[in-house]
């Protein structure tokens, strides 16, 4: 796996794409706990030096899942080809680049939810610090 160094100034965000925005809140919250839960999905294009990083955000408690959110993030990474070897003939990218990209999409829709949801029952919620490492474990079903 190659050693190269993530330099910030060679990645940019392109264009953060909402897919999915539901959220449905005609019962009673208060009171109850519910679960958040996240999931990733990760494209690439070596050809154009390209990433879609896929985030799926889902909030439930007992009933049902009451809210879903999926946004693509889509990001220009200059120097990709450092990064990338072949595993059992599959392309493979460094754990460091990975979690670098998944660590700035997630800290992005942090905000963003955070402000679509300040007008209704969940005003205040803000989604947990989470490692992006461990992100990488939590596939979208596909």
């Amino acid at each position: 796996m190659s050693t190269a160094k993530v330099i910030a100034e060679r990645i940019s965000l392109e264009k953060i794409k909402p897919i999915k925005e539901h959220l449905e809140l005609d019962f009673d919250l208060e009171n109850k706990d519910f679960q958040v839960n996240i999931a990733q999905s990760i494209k690439h294009n070596l050809d154009t030096r390209s990433f879609k990083i896929s985030l799926l955000v889902s909030f439930s408690c007992t009933e049902h899942t009451f809210a879903e959110y999926l946004y693509d993030f889509y990001f220009k990474v200059e120097n990709m080809l450092e990064f990338v070897s072949e595993v059992n003939g599959k392309t493979a990218f460094t754990g460091q680049l990975l979690g670098t990209l998944i660590g700035l999409s997630y800290s992005t829709l942090r905000g963003i939810l955070y402000s679509r949801l300040a007008e209704t029952k969940l005003n205040g919620v803000i989604l947990p610090v989470v490692n992006p490492n461990e992100l990488l474990q939590s596939k979208i079903a596909e």
